[in-house]
């Protein structure tokens, strides 16, 4: 197939379609390159949230909670290097998609995977894989229903899961208001080489969060706090003041690192003044909570002091 051809010369009016057309990805951006791909999606009365969310979230059959909808890939060389152990490739590609159920305060229901390998792959080292992602399956009770298997030269493994919120609803990031203070699990920074293959999802912490209404808006941090915070601020129209000497670091981490190194998988979450009290008297984890700022009302020069540091973008 022939490449599309586009007019050239200065006197030709180009359409922001066309201009995008003539984009490569690395110009674009990951998020900017799924607005462009998403706008024309259009969405069912059914659908609660979808695109603005790390789930899709559905209306459940009346009493029947929130069903959330989840996708979720890693790929040989970027997720995981080569030599890394089977176990905890299949681990991570699971674990990977229970922090965004975390983040919105779901329990895990069900499960398919998608497997892209190479013929020469060793069937000890897939079962060793999917050995990885059973084993954390086991420990939420959730259930594998289904999958496929294509060839491939590199290695993929896609993940689809499908949570629950019986009762309550899920946390959005889209719910955080001036006045609210800024809190974030765990310590930050230092993710490689071993930390994001071994991680917790935070599934109980964002659970109970959801489950007692503490939580307003939330995303779990995978692609750096930065990033992420950005992302939460946007989606809830507000921006934000971040106490530096308080965010949370890993021993040997500097706030940079902290800022911006990704895959921490860490609850970041808004909470209202009237219950910040409750949360830090009643929290039941031994995982650490820390509040490292607040939320004010919008402003498009607010937020500029985290410019400079870059979250993950997988085509930057």
């Amino acid at each position: 197939m022939s490449r599309p051809r586009y007019p050239d010369g200065p006197s030709h009016n180009w359409t922001l379609e066309e201009q995008y057309a003539r984009c490569r990805l690395h110009e674009i951006g990951e998020k900017r390159l799924i607005q462009i791909l998403t706008r024309h999606w259009k969405q069912d009365r059914g659908v609660l949230r979808a695109l603005e969310e790390d789930c899709a979230v559905f209306r459940g059959l009346p009493d029947q909670g929130f069903w959330l909808l989840k996708i979720e890939s890693v790929v040989e060389g970027v997720h995981f290097t080569k030599g890394t152990p089977f176990f905890l490739v299949g681990r991570k590609a699971l674990a990977r998609a229970l922090s965004d159920l975390a983040a919105m305060g779901a329990i895990p229901r069900y499960a398919m995977v998608a497997l892209a390998a190479s013929p020469r792959l060793s069937l000890f080292a897939l079962q060793r894989l999917y050995e990885g992602m059973e084993r954390l399956a086991k420990a939420y009770r959730l259930f594998f229903v289904g999958g496929e298997t294509v060839r491939s030269d590199a290695l993929l493994i896609t993940v689809s899961l499908l949570g629950h919120t019986p009762g309550y609803r899920p946390v959005l990031r889209c719910g955080a208001r001036p006045g609210d203070s800024l809190f974030v699990t765990g310590e930050l920074g230092g993710s490689f080489p071993t930390k994001h293959l071994v991680f917790e999802p935070r599934l109980r912490e964002g659970q109970w969060l959801a489950q007692n209404r503490l939580a307003r808006a939330m995303i779990d941090l995978s692609d750096g706090l930065a990033s992420d915070l950005s992302q939460l601020a946007r989606a809830s129209g507000v921006s934000f003041e971040l106490d530096f000497s308080k965010i949370p670091r890993r021993p040997g981490i500097s706030l940079s690192q902290a800022l911006q190194d990704g895959e921490d998988y860490e609850l970041l979450f808004a909470v209202a003044p009237a219950k910040v009290s409750q949360l830090q008297k009643q929290w039941p984890f031994r995982t650490k909570l820390t509040c490292i700022g607040l939320c004010h009302p919008a402003d498009p020069k607010a937020s500029q002091t985290l410019d400079a540091f870059h979250g993950f973008d997988h085509f930057a």
